[in-house]
């Protein structure tokens, strides 16, 4: 166990963009609010604040959570690039560099290094991009807290507990749901990874897009492009389907009483797609695995 878990150190430190890409976006977050150009959603339109704080208190904590739940959102897309250019090559650099003769010269099995990789696109990057979802919440809670200052409104409601950790419970069950749902797409992209004797890229992008266009040209059909869409965007679309109410409409506040924030992810651990991804995910991670150990080090 340990020797695993030090490989997956190992995929840490040399790849400094699991921690600088999430460092930036909260330096980011932190120039805007500093700026004055983050905007809350209702909040920081016209006379939200004041509306804001008029809301009974359940609505309040309500509508924080919707804004806490969509600034993680925004935080899992960009971690969630950054995993897919992880995964995408995470084998083929150990060919690139040849590092991969030494690390056949140690004691370390292929399906080990495959699932050390594998943890860290699944599992390590979603769990940074989780922290730092917390840390985009607290700055915007601080940022608001001082925009209701300056205005002179009560600025510790954007500091409620049940709003943060809400807020933040949301924000881990969707971790889980999205490394469960994208697993057979990183497994894919591993193995493209193993696989590909250069240009990963092409490898796992142009055999998709030509079923893509073949089906589309030749039979008339989109199940395919259908099917891609739909595992690339489709929990995306789940998460931000839920438009955000409108203050300023007397249907608005109603809507945000009756809104249940997980529910749209219940479908998905119902769906027979996402256990079939699952064991899809299994197969593919094989079928790196097995390249991987028959693959020519030097091409």
């Amino acid at each position: 166990m340990s020797r695993f878990l030090w490989l997956i150190r190992r995929e840490v430190w040399e790849h400094k963009a699991i921690w600088v890409a999430p460092a930036i976006v909260i330096a980011c977050l932190v120039l805007l609010m500093l700026t004055g150009n983050v905007h809350l959603g209702p909040i920081s339109a016209t006379d939200g604040e004041a509306k804001f704080v008029q809301m009974p208190q359940d609505l309040q904590v309500k509508l924080l959570m919707v804004i806490y739940a969509g600034l993680a959102l925004v935080v899992f897309m960009v971690m969630g690039i950054v995993g897919f250019f992880y995964a995408l090559d995470s084998l083929y650099a150990d060919r690139r560099d040849r590092s991969v003769l030494f690390w056949k010269s140690l004691p370390l099995s292929d399906a080990e290094t495959v699932l050390a990789k594998f943890a860290v696109a699944i599992v390590v990057i979603p769990l940074v991009a989780l922290a730092a979802s917390l840390v985009a919440q607290l700055v915007i809670a601080a940022g608001g807290s001082a925009r209701f200052a300056i205005g002179g409104m009560p600025a510790d409601g954007l500091w409620r507990p049940e709003a943060l950790f809400g807020g933040f419970a949301i924000t881990f069950l969707w971790c889980v749901t999205a490394a469960l749902w994208y697993s057979p797409i990183v497994g894919y992209l591993m193995l493209a990874s193993a696989w590909a004797p250069r240009g990963p890229f092409l490898w796992a992008v142009l055999p998709a897009v030509g079923l893509w266009i073949g089906e589309r040209v030749i039979v008339g059909s989109t199940y395919v492009g259908d099917f891609i869409t739909d595992r690339l965007f489709g929990l995306y679309r789940v998460l931000g389907s839920r438009d955000g109410p409108d203050l300023d409409e007397a249907g608005g506040l109603e809507n945000l009483r009756t809104m249940d924030l997980i529910a749209s992810l219940r479908d998905f651990y119902a769906s027979p797609e996402l256990w079939a991804g699952v064991l899809a995910a299994a197969l593919l991670l094989l079928g790196a695995m097995w390249v991987r150990r028959y693959r020519d080090e030097t091409s």
